[in-house]
Parts: structure tokens; sequence; C-alpha cells
């Protein structure tokens, strides 16, 4: 993935987020009004794997996974066209699908 500021959209079956990540290299940094996640790209190539670490900044505001307020989050996505779509499972809700997609913030 190039470096860069991007926002992103999360859903899962509970609720759906905005938010935005920064790459630099292969580590990830974001957040949204809930949560902030810190990680890094473990793969890159068609498919791109990364794993974040996600932890709720605003104790009266709940993430898309719900009551977890620390977390880890894997996900597997690809590139379409300008954006990256992703899919993934946290581990503290491993049945719960998330999706996430990312696109190049207008800088």
């Amino acid at each position: 993935m190039q470096t860069g500021l991007y926002l992103t959209r999360f859903r899962t079956p509970l609720d759906d987020a905005g938010g935005v990540i920064y790459i630099d290299g292969d580590r990830v940094y974001g957040g949204d009004t809930a949560m902030y996640y810190v990680g890094e790209i473990l793969t890159e190539s068609e498919e791109i794997r990364v794993r974040l670490r996600v932890r709720q900044h605003d104790m009266h505001s709940q993430s898309v996974f719900g009551d977890h307020s620390d977390f880890a989050l894997t996900l597997t996505g690809r590139k379409k066209g300008a954006e990256y779509v992703f899919e993934g499972r946290a581990d503290k809700a491993p049945s719960l699908r998330f999706e996430a997609t990312l696109k190049p913030a207008p800088i």
C-alpha cells in the first residue's frame, strides 16, 4: 500500500463508522470517534494482510464490534481501483464479519 492518509468506512452487522488511517511503510495508524488502532501490514502482494490492535479512547461511544474495548483485528484485502477493500475478524468477536473500505484522502 502506498504511504499516505486514507478515509475509511467500517461495517459489521451491528453498526458502521468512518475514520482515518495513515499508512507509513508497513505501519498502520488510525482512529475514529470511539477507537484508535495501531498495527502493521504483514503481507502485500495481490492479497494484503493487516493486523491491528484496536483500543477504545471514548468510553461513552461503542465500537462497531459492540462492547469490546481492546482487541486484535486481522484483515485480508486487495486493491480495487483507487480503493482498498478488506474483510476480517476480531479476536474477541470471531463470528462477527467485519468489512473496511479505504480510499486515499484528497490532500
